[in-house]
């Protein structure tokens, strides 16, 4: 029996999907520079030629695994939207932000590997510039409505917390205390210790 056109279909995102997968996986491990295509496919399962029939070159496959990456943290600040408290929702971005470090390892070092190549450098920034400019401007509307004095110097420092808690987590792995500091971060963000 012929397959249908949404068989067809599921087996293409399917096979894309592998291949992304397996392209994250290596990249993240081995780096852009020292991953090959052939190294991808046969990961993922497919041939070569097959590879390249979803993907024209290397760049256009990290530029899709770099908007995979961003789709993913995104689901961060769409959770957010389950509170309308600003403090509720500074608690939650704290959590899920450290679930999603620990969850999404390989996500995190292939970002951090590929923001410090040359190669990727340009294609990761022109990516995220326009997350990172709307995540900025979200998180400066959670502390303009706590009352923080300056919500655009608070946001970017609190994104550098957040940012130098990752790189040690990443790499002091299991040694890097995950919980103290997730406790220690979520409580200097209460109402409470902020005197708001």
């Amino acid at each position: 029996m012929p397959r249908t056109k949404e068989q067809f279909k599921k087996i293409r995102q399917e096979t894309k999907s592998k291949i992304l997968n397996a392209a994250l996986e290596l990249f993240a491990k081995k780096g852009f520079s020292n991953t090959s295509i052939s190294e991808i496919a046969k990961s993922a399962g497919v041939s070569k030629g097959l590879a390249y029939n979803y993907f024209e070159s290397k760049q256009k496959l990290v530029e899709e695994v770099i908007q995979l990456l961003f789709t993913e943290l995104s689901k961060v600040f769409i959770a957010l939207e389950v509170t309308k408290d600003p403090f509720e929702k500074i608690q939650l971005a704290i959590d899920l932000t450290f679930n999603w470090l620990t969850e999404k390892e390989d996500f995190w070092r292939l970002y951090s590997s590929l923001l410090m190549q040359l190669e990727t450098k340009a294609i990761v920034e022109k990516i995220a510039g326009n997350f990172m400019d709307e995540m900025f401007k979200e998180m400066e509307k959670i502390f303009r409505k706590m009352k923080i004095k300056n919500p655009a110097a608070e946001t970017k420092l609190f994104g550098a917390i957040l940012d130098g808690m990752s790189f040690h987590i990443l790499f002091m792995g299991e040694k890097y205390p995950i919980e103290k500091m997730r406790k220690f971060l979520k409580s200097k963000y209460r109402r409470e210790s902020l005197g708001l």
